[in-house]
């Protein structure tokens, strides 16, 4: 809960217009968020109990950009481009249901010394490096205006692991134990170590065609 809090907030502050579309929406508990803070926002989703669960919660809900027949000014996604091998086939045909000017948010898993059976597990293609991210947003005429790293502890808790070769693999009561006692005080550290290190690269970029 903190956690996601956290990340929505982050997010929130570089939204100042809809509609948005979260892409990668899953659930829709972002989108669900957007919309209680007075932001029209659609999803995409390819999951069909994803897209059964955003429909009730009265979301609507793309399952393929061919779909798409708007142009947005704000594009989300969080934490799914490390999911497409081709990631920047994606972020083309992502700027094609862009408005000019457009921003495009990104919150993707960052650096390879941080890699786990954690990325294994979840399908994880890559964690991204900040000069990796950028340039691909780049290469499709974007433009970032914003670039920072998120939960320094977080990677230094999995830099940790690898360095004594533990193999972390998703625990929930763990998750919740850290997001209760710990997270709540531990990201006041991204206010100095996330200018060079974190578990999670937020990016905001602006398409200039």
């Amino acid at each position: 809960k903190n956690y996601n809090d956290f990340v929505n907030k982050i997010m929130l502050k570089f939204i100042k217009k809809g509609p948005v579309l979260d892409f990668g929406s899953g659930f829709g508990e972002f989108c669900k968020f957007l919309n209680i803070s007075g932001f029209q926002c659609h999803g995409l989703e390819v999951d069909s109990k994803a897209i059964s669960q955003s429909k009730k919660n009265k979301i609507k809900t793309f399952t393929d950009l061919s779909e798409v027949d708007t142009l947005y000014p704000v594009i989300t996604s969080l934490n799914v481009l490390e999911h497409i091998e081709e990631d920047e086939k994606i972020i083309k045909e992502i700027t094609n249901v862009m408005q000019k000017d457009g921003l495009l948010i990104l919150y993707v898993p960052a650096s390879m010394k941080a890699w786990s059976q954690m990325d294994i597990d979840a399908n994880h293609y890559r964690r991204y490096e900040k000069k990796e991210i950028i340039k691909k947003l780049e290469n499709n005429n974007l433009k970032v205006v914003h670039c920072s790293f998120k939960d320094c502890a977080g990677w230094l808790i999995l830099v940790i692991f690898r360095f004594l070769k533990i193999k972390p693999k998703f625990n929930k009561k763990l998750f919740i134990l850290y997001d209760k006692l710990f997270f709540p005080y531990l990201k006041y550290i991204d206010l100095i170590g996330g200018k060079f290190i974190g578990k999670n690269i937020f990016v905001v970029a602006k398409l200039l065609k």
